[in-house]
């Protein structure tokens, strides 16, 4: 040590008897005691087990691996009912963590007083709700449930002066209970027996909570937010919507202009998911699947009038009005409801009539479109309206818009959202008849009758020549 004031010490050969002379001591005996009995004692070692750092470590690091299987195992068993379980699970805790890890009031907006109309709405929600969980292994009739359920929502949002959501929500419903209903003919009618409660108690009780729970987190969230003031950017859309976007529909104005980049991301996603699906049909028409597919009989008994002629009459008839409602909608939605996704869905529709009625055979002769080029179409027209804004030197999608006068027909407006809105037309009518195209080449492999080359299984001008005059 350096610094301070010298300890007093000395020096001496005996201390007296220490504890440290006795721990000496000791140490001493010990060593002579173990070199006394060393040769036994290394013969016991040699021939008893010792440890080894190599075995070990290896055996720690298996255990782990083997703990990491089973956990890996255990979620990921290819169950997407148990991935939708964690994942509405983390959420759902997330969300009452953030609401019980912190203060907060009750709202001060005012409450509407709740219209007969808006309860009994919500009453067959409720009910169709339930009808559907009760009714979810007999998979036809959940799926008919399920549409009048969104046909609710569609009365609901003309209630609340929606109509461009109620257009959305109707199309939108009709052409996928429309195709989930083509895609059921291949599958089992009814649920396994394995999803029944009484097969398995404990996983419908664990659904049960886990979709109680998360209801309740979605809809407390819902009333805290419908039942507090804030600021919001629907005014500016509303008072913005003719002088920026050239459209009195803000709806629509939105979604090809305001946030058009949004819009299009979800046509871009669309695409890509109607081409996934294209992939993942596709490869069920070969290998061992094709071969179940081509051995493949339906489970119910099928009516001998594939196509009756009354649904093909019907349906032809409708085609033509359904491709000028679906013009109509189309260059209106700039300023009223409508637009390009409502009308694209319209279009779908009529179509998917034609393969219905007249079957795939007949249907494919006469609509030879590449879908999966028109999906590229759409998507490549989106993007080219939006470079044509940067060209301009303009931000990417931004739109514009003039007033052209013309002899007959008299003033009206042409705008570049326009062109937008026809990428998304064809984006979305791609996507769907790629789907149903899909579907029918399923059809095919799996028909047992030839496919048909006429409108109509009996052909009346055929049976009307035969009969005597």
């Amino acid at each position: 040590m350096t610094g301070g004031q010298l300890m007093d010490y000395h020096l001496a050969l005996w201390h007296g008897i220490t504890p440290a002379l006795g721990l000496s001591v000791v140490a001493v005996a010990v060593g002579l005691t173990l070199l006394r009995f060393y040769p036994r004692v290394r013969a016991a070692w040699a021939a008893g087990p010792h440890p080894e750092a190599k075995a070990m470590f290896e055996a720690v690091l298996a255990a782990f691996v083997a703990l990491a299987q089973r956990v890996t195992h255990g979620l990921h068993n290819g169950s997407l009912q148990r991935y939708l379980a964690f994942a509405i699970t983390a959420v759902t805790a997330a969300g009452f963590a953030a609401f019980f890890g912190t203060s907060h009031a009750p709202g001060t907006r005012a409450l509407l007083p709740a219209e007969p109309v808006a309860i009994v709405a919500w009453l067959l929600l409720v009910g169709g709700c339930g009808l559907t969980v009760f009714l979810f292994r007999r998979r036809l009739l959940a799926v008919l449930v399920a549409g009048t359920v969104g046909l609710i929502v569609c009365v609901a949002f003309i209630y609340l002066s929606a109509p461009d959501l109620a257009l959305t929500q109707i199309s939108v419903e009709v052409t996928t209970v429309i195709l989930i209903l083509l895609a059921l003919y291949f599958l089992p009618k009814q649920g396994p027996h394995s999803s029944s409660v009484r097969a398995d108690p404990m996983r419908h009780l664990r659904d049960a909570v886990l979709a109680i729970v998360a209801g309740l987190g979605m809809g407390g969230a819902s009333w805290a937010m419908l039942t507090r003031d804030g600021t919001s950017l629907s005014r500016y859309y509303l008072e913005n919507s003719v002088s920026e976007g050239g459209g009195t529909n803000v709806v629509n104005v939105i979604l090809v202009d305001f946030r058009g980049f949004d819009t299009f991301g979800e046509i871009t996603v669309l695409g890509i998911a109607a081409l996934a699906i294209y992939a993942l049909l596709d490869g069920s028409l070969f290998g061992r699947v094709g071969r179940r597919l081509s051995t493949w009989t339906p489970d119910l008994p099928q009516s001998v009038d594939r196509h009756p002629m009354i649904m093909v009459v019907a349906t032809r008839v409708m085609l033509p009005l359904a491709m000028l409602v679906g013009a109509y909608i189309f260059l209106r939605g700039h300023n009223q409801p409508g637009g390009g996704f409502i009308a694209a869905l319209v279009v779908s529709i009529a179509l998917i009539m034609q393969y219905m009625a007249s079957g795939f055979g007949w249907a494919a002769q006469r609509v030879r479109v590449n879908y999966h080029a028109m999906i590229g179409a759409g998507v490549l027209v989106a993007a080219a309206t939006g470079i044509g804004a940067m060209v301009m030197e303009q931000p990417f999608l931004t739109s514009t818009f003039a007033h052209v006068h013309l002899p007959l027909v008299g003033e009206f407006e042409i705008a570049s959202a326009m062109a937008f809105d026809t990428g998304v037309f064809l984006t979305v009518v791609g996507a769907v008849m790629l789907a149903l195209a899909n579907l029918s080449r399923m059809g095919r492999r799996t028909a047992q009758l030839p496919v048909n080359q006429s409108a109509m299984d009996v052909d009346p001008s055929a049976v009307s020549a035969k009969e005597p005059n």
